[in-house]
């Protein structure tokens, strides 16, 4: 949240800017149109400070305000930013460097799948190194099915239910490991585990030795857009180490989701 106008500010910071643009980002919580008294009170300022900030942001085309009730509201200016911004929010613009940090910090490499166009596979775009030697199947340009390994179960359980129902009523098996889910029954299973956790988990589903776990990006829509993955020997992940391992991987994909328009 930006800091009101009469707190300690930071050198370089325009103090009457701080208030105006504090007043603008007050409008996010306010009621749809808010008087000058209730703006002056909801960000703690003087009555007159408010309603040079109020005047600004009309002038500026960021608040309109009605004629009749004197009460001002946001205008389209703000929505142009807002579209402009949305526009940039790409997984792979906000989620590269924030897992690049994660990697590092759990010393394994993650991997990035996002759905295929048919709806029925996940294809590896991302692959984020984190100093682990471990060389596996998961890597950039890579296919799965959406029942085959961590990043593509964490999409498939947050499908909405009726593609979710789809994919199960043409579900083919398919066997890319000895330990890989082969019936409808394990798959439904499998997906209640991982909405319940926040995060899912493949015992060796995809590579004999290597087990990983995974966490759903979710745009603005509550869609998958991006599933993200951790693997490593399969002797090192230890039922703490994958809670470990899948919270943390189940915090960064809330927050990436966040940045994508999710739950605002």
């Amino acid at each position: 949240m930006i800091q009101p106008d009469d707190s300690a500010a930071a050198p370089g910071v325009l103090k009457s800017a701080q208030t105006v643009l504090t007043v603008l980002e007050a409008f996010s919580s306010l009621p749809h149109e808010a008087s000058l008294a209730e703006i002056a009170q909801h960000v703690g300022i003087p009555k007159m400070k408010a309603y040079r900030a109020v005047h600004t942001l009309v002038a500026s085309g960021f608040l309109s305000q009605d004629p009749k009730t004197k009460k001002f509201r946001l205008h389209y200016s703000v929505l142009a930013l807002a579209r402009k911004f949305q526009s940039g929010q790409t997984v792979h613009t906000i989620a590269h460097d924030v897992l690049q940090g994660l990697a590092l910090e759990v010393g394994e490499d993650i991997t990035v799948a996002v759905m295929d166009q048919n709806q029925k596979e996940v294809v590896f775009v991302d692959r984020l190194s984190g100093g682990s030697r471990i060389s596996f199947f998961c890597d950039v340009g890579r296919r799965l099915p959406l029942h085959v390994g961590a990043a593509a179960k964490a999409i498939l359980a947050h499908l909405p239910e009726g593609r979710f129902e789809s994919y199960l009523a043409e579900f083919t098996p398919v066997e890319v490991s000895p330990h890989t889910i082969m019936s409808v029954e394990e798959v439904r299973q499998d997906r209640r585990n991982i909405l319940d956790k926040g995060y899912s988990y493949s015992n060796q589903e995809v590579d004999t030795g290597v087990s990983a776990v995974g966490a759903c990006v979710l745009d603005a829509n509550g869609f998958p857009a991006a599933a993200m993955a951790i693997g490593t020997l399969h002797v090192n992940m230890t039922p703490a180490k994958i809670v470990e391992l899948g919270n943390l991987l189940n915090k960064t994909a809330s927050e990436i989701s966040a940045h994508l328009g999710h739950g605002v």
